[in-house]
């Protein structure tokens, strides 16, 4: 396929046309929405850490991401949605390995490659199509319990750390509920449910940005 191809994966896009997803585009607003809450407790308490402000910026770059493909939904715009997302989700699990865990760089590195080998290799495993293709995301949901339980048993500051991890798996298990059955709801719901997957990662976005700076604030 062509870069300039188009693609149509959601309830809400009728045609091939710009701006189909009217919807499903503007509620790429919570990323937005997210990314300036968090900068500006990151301003009041975040003691200046230039890579809890790298973790914010990206949060941003995913609704550019997002915006882009749902308004034009071509392969490249699907790139421009997902690599975003990815470089995010590993960003922040250095930043929790390092910062939380105490992993060293030859450790994080491993682990790191673990993640991105389960990510790469789950959704090849899974039939093509299998929920919604959502295969990436079951990684995501497993990394955010593991080290909510592991900074829960840490000890110590790191348990509300860890209770707040835990309830971002949760938030995130359900967020992807709704991205899962986007299809299936076509005929009843022709809006989908997609929407309520941005809605709510926004939600859990600020939500972990929320923790690392508070988290920040209170070990100063």
């Amino acid at each position: 396929m062509a870069l300039n191809d188009p693609i149509d994966l959601y309830c809400e896009r009728l045609h091939a046309g710009l701006w189909a997803e009217p919807v499903n585009a503007v509620s790429n607003l919570a990323f937005f929405l997210a990314a300036a809450g968090a900068y500006w407790l990151w301003k009041r308490e975040g003691k200046h850490d230039r890579f809890i402000l790298l973790l914010i910026a990206l949060a941003a770059l995913v609704g550019i991401g997002s915006t882009l493909f749902h308004v034009f939904a071509t392969r490249w715009g699907l790139f421009a949605d997902t690599i975003p997302i990815a470089i995010f989700v590993v960003t922040f699990l250095v930043f929790t390995l390092r910062r939380f865990l105490n992993q060293s760089v030859v450790m994080t590195t491993i682990w790191i490659a673990l993640f991105l080998a389960c990510a790469a290799i789950l959704p090849r495993l899974l039939p093509l199509g299998f929920m919604n293709n959502s295969g990436f995301y079951f990684p995501v949901l497993g990394a955010l319990m593991i080290l909510g339980v592991l900074l829960r048993m840490k000890g110590g500051g790191m348990r509300w750390v860890g209770g707040a991890y835990l309830c971002a798996g949760a938030l995130f298990a359900l967020s992807l509920s709704f991205r899962i059955v986007d299809p299936s709801v076509c005929a009843q719901f022709p809006l989908g449910t997609h929407f309520i997957w941005h809605s709510l990662n926004g939600a859990l976005i600020y939500l972990m940005l929320w923790t690392v700076i508070k988290q920040k604030s209170a070990a100063a």
